[in-house]
C-alpha cells in the first residue's frame, strides 16, 4: 500500500476500534514529528501504522481488545523520531554504539507519551523486550495502580506487538544477509519461526489463517 493508503487504514480503523476524535487528534499530533522530520523517520512512521494494523488483526484473531493493540503498535516507535539519523538510516550492522543509541528509542517514546496515553506507554516498553538481548533491560514502575489481570494483559499486548513488529520489519530491504535484499516470503516465515519460538503455534495458525502471508 502506499502512504495515503496506509494512512486512511489506520485512521479508519481507530474509528471502528472506537478511538476518540479528541484522542485521533493527540495520536496525529504526537506522531507528526516522527512522519515530518525526515524520509528516514517517515519510513518509521508508516512501519508503526502497519504494525497497529497487524496488532489489531492479531488481537482480534486471539479474542484480545483490538484497541490497545492498534494505538499502541502505532506509537511503539514513536521514540525514533529521537534517534540519530545516521543511525536510523543504516540498513547494514549496527556496532555497539549503534545499538545503544537504537535501544534508547524504547524510554524515549515511553516519556512523550506517558501522561497522554499511559496504556500504550506500558504496552510498547515491551516490544524488544522478548528478542534475545531484549531491552530496555530494567522497566520503569507501573504508572498506574493496575489489577494484576491489567498487569498480565499489558505483557500479553507487549508480545503481540513484537511479532507484528517484527513481521513488518521482515519486509524491509536490508544489507544484513550480506546484500541489499528483500527476504523472500519463505526466509520471512521461517525466521518469524526462529524470532517467536514461544509462540511457535501462535504463528502457524496466524500463517493459516492468512494474518500473516
Amino acid at each position: 500500500m502506499n502512504t495515503a493508503d496506509i494512512e486512511a487504514s489506520f485512521w479508519n480503523a481507530c474509528i471502528e476500534t472506537g478511538v476518540s476524535r479528541t484522542n485521533q487528534e493527540h495520536v496525529r499530533s504526537i506522531l507528526a514529528p516522527l512522519r515530518d522530520k525526515s524520509s528516514i523517520t517517515n519510513f518509521h512512521y508508516l512501519h508503526s501504522l502497519r504494525v497497529g494494523l497487524l496488532a489489531r488483526e492479531i488481537g482480534n484473531f486471539v479474542y484480545h481488545e483490538e484497541k490497545p493493540l492498534l494505538l499502541a503498535g502505532a506509537l511503539h516507535d514513536l521514540g525514533k523520531c529521537q534517534t540519530c539519523l545516521n543511525v536510523l538510516g543504516k540498513t547494514g550492522s549496527w556496532n555497539d554504539d549503534d545499538q545503544r543509541e537504537i535501544e534508547n528509542h524504547v524510554l524515549d517514546g515511553y516519556r512523550l507519551l506517558r501522561g497522554r496515553f499511559d496504556i500504550s506507554a506500558e504496552i510498547m516498553l515491551w516490544h524488544h523486550r522478548f528478542q534475545e538481548d531484549g531491552y530496555p533491560e530494567m522497566l520503569p514502575p507501573f504508572l498506574h495502580q493496575y489489577r494484576e489481570t491489567t498487569k498480565l494483559l499489558i505483557r500479553e499486548y507487549g508480545r503481540i506487538v513484537a511479532v507484528a513488529d517484527v513481521y513488518d520489519a521482515l519486509h524491509r530491504v536490508n544489507e544484513k544477509t550480506g546484500e541489499a535484499r528483500a527476504l523472500t516470503s519463505a526466509e520471512i516465515r521461517g525466521k518469524m519461526f526462529d524470532y517467536n519460538p514461544d509462540r511457535r503455534k501462535l504463528i502457524s495458525a496466524l500463517y493459516t489463517s492468512n494474518v500473516l502471508v
